[in-house]
């Protein structure tokens, strides 16, 4: 089957543009959630909504990397960062692919060409390419002067755009469990960073667990926290009051016209941080870290990117989307997400969707394993709908947040790209990513690394540009959705891009778009993608 796509959309911007948290950056990609914190952005550029690494179209450049690596990219103008693992010796067998430190990398946007490098030890040992982190997970954080790289490894450090050191800060790791963990997150002359508090805290609950234990009890470890450093210094600045999950990714913005920072607590392995739930805390200068509200989550659901816009703050209980009023914390709206819905799902005989209307989601029925949520972190608001991956039925879904409509459509998997040949694409099934870095060599120890980046996994996070949202999975599909189609079906596929060939391709990270420009990466290469 092939599928019929414009090549570029000029898509103009219909709304005003949302406050930039930092200033400068309208049009660059400064941290993981863009510009404004929500990982969404508005332009009246054109959006290179079309491309296929495999085939090298709409492509601008490719700059294969030293190792891989799973941080997103920050771009300001000329310049982008990121980080991959300290390159392994060739030879070194798949299931000693691990290590301490990461490589700190600054790049031409321009021409992909490396400008300067700088290695970040760290003291906790993890395996490269692990399906939910590893120590290059942390995207890098820029204000246009300069850059802060974190290795979650237990480091944290400053850079000048010409690669000098300006400070670096070790910090205490907890190795009970391993999870994508917050993305460092800029805010004035603070950096935000989920960590524990200092061992000479007196309010740091004691530290019980033997080192590097992971199966010691959750009440023997310290609790973790958003925690705000000096952005010139590296000096501690305060510590929220709340304490938040290592599986939880706080998002920051403008609450009614006040700077604040949500965040949860809860998710798998039992989380020492309690009562689960979430909390909206203040950024203000004269309370910082302040718990402006909780709401308290029997579930424990905190494996998202917690996300709210103008007038509500967003979170999942067991198959629901709860809506949360932003000013007070009480619960708006609970939307089934798997009852009385519209489905689409794909008829490969036929060779066309089939839709259901007022149905049941239930992929689980197929025989496949279900669960009441979407895949980690593929969450995201845009212009009053949430849109996610669901964790089993390979479907997009769509809800609207004021009509309570909730919308799947099932996408292919994968798409295999060959020269000369039309494409062929994948419905509920893929080719396994043999999850090598650019020599060759498989760097993933954990074999789940062979899945196809839907369900138990922590997968990027979308962005969206304007109304198209970009979904990537962990073999190097990308999916182009029209959020704002009337009838969430195939119109909405705006294209199955690609970062490489299939079953040759391994990515957790995140896109990211600046200039009329887009940036991704793999474990073998960064790309630029554009007209």
């Amino acid at each position: 089957m092939r599928f019929y796509f414009a090549m570029f959309l000029a898509v103009a911007a219909t709304t005003s543009f949302a406050a930039d948290l930092i200033p400068g950056s309208a049009e660059q990609w400064p941290m993981a959630s863009g510009p404004n914190g929500s990982w969404t952005v508005k332009t009246t550029k054109k959006v290179p909504a079309v491309f296929s690494v495999a085939r090298n179209e709409n492509v601008l450049w490719r700059t294969p990397l030293p190792e891989g690596g799973q941080s997103g990219i920050a771009v300001w103008r000329d310049r982008l960062f990121l980080t991959f693992n300290k390159p392994l010796p060739d030879g070194t067998p798949t299931s000693e692919a691990k290590g301490t430190d990461i490589v700190a990398c600054c790049l031409d946007a321009t021409s992909g060409k490396i400008l300067w490098q700088s290695l970040l030890a760290g003291t906790k040992s993890m395996p490269h390419s692990g399906i939910f982190s590893d120590n290059t997970s942390p995207t890098p954080v820029t204000d246009g002067r300069h850059v802060w790289f974190v290795n979650a490894g237990g480091r944290m450090s400053c850079f000048d755009f010409d690669g000098h050191e300006v400070w670096t800060r070790t910090f205490e790791t907890r190795t009970r469990h391993n999870a994508k963990n917050a993305e460092p997150l800029l805010y004035g002359d603070w950096i935000l960073h989920v960590e524990m508090q200092d061992p000479d805290d007196p309010k740091r609950r004691p530290m019980k667990a033997k080192p590097g234990d992971r199966n010691s009890s959750p009440e023997d470890w310290p609790l973790t926290f958003v925690r705000a450093f000096d952005k010139a210094t590296g000096k501690p600045a305060w510590v929220a009051d709340a304490g938040v999950s290592i599986h939880n990714t706080p998002a920051h913005g403008i609450a009614h016209g006040k700077p604040a920072v949500f965040f949860g607590r809860g998710g798998g392995h039992a989380p020492p941080e309690k009562p689960y739930g979430f909390t909206l805390a203040s950024l203000d200068t004269d309370s910082p870290g302040k718990s402006l509200w909780q709401y308290d989550s029997p579930s424990g659901y905190a494996f998202y990117v917690t996300q709210f816009d103008e007038q509500n703050a967003y979170c999942f209980e067991p198959g629901r989307l709860c809506v949360l009023n932003l000013e007070t914390g009480n619960v708006q709206k609970m939307i089934p997400l798997n009852e009385h819905v519209d489905v689409r799902t794909f008829d490969e005989e036929a060779m066309l969707w089939r839709p259901k209307r007022d149905t049941t989601f239930s992929p689980a029925a197929t025989g496949k394993r279900n669960k009441p949520y979407p895949t980690n972190q593929t969450n995201i608001i845009v212009n009053g709908k949430c849109l996610f991956m669901s964790y089993s039925g390979h479907s997009i879904g769509r809800v609207d947040i004021e009509s309570r409509k909730v919308e799947y459509l099932e996408v292919p998997v994968q798409v295999v790209r060959k020269p000369g040949i039309p494409d062929e694409f994948l419905w509920g099934r893929h080719i396994a990513s043999d999850s090598a870095n650019s020599r060759g060599m498989d760097v993933s120890p954990d074999k789940r690394g062979k899945g196809d980046g839907w369900g138990h996994v922590t997968s990027a996070s979308p962005i969206a540009i304007n109304d198209l949202v970009f979904f990537s999975t962990m073999i190097g599909t990308v999916y182009v959705i029209d959020s704002s189609v009337e009838e969430f079906d195939e119109a909405a596929l705006v294209s199955v891009s690609d970062l490489g060939e299939a079953g040759k391709t391994w990515s957790l990270s995140s896109p990211n778009y600046a200039n009329g420009r887009l940036f991704h990466r793999s474990l073998k290469e960064v790309v630029c993608i554009g007209d």
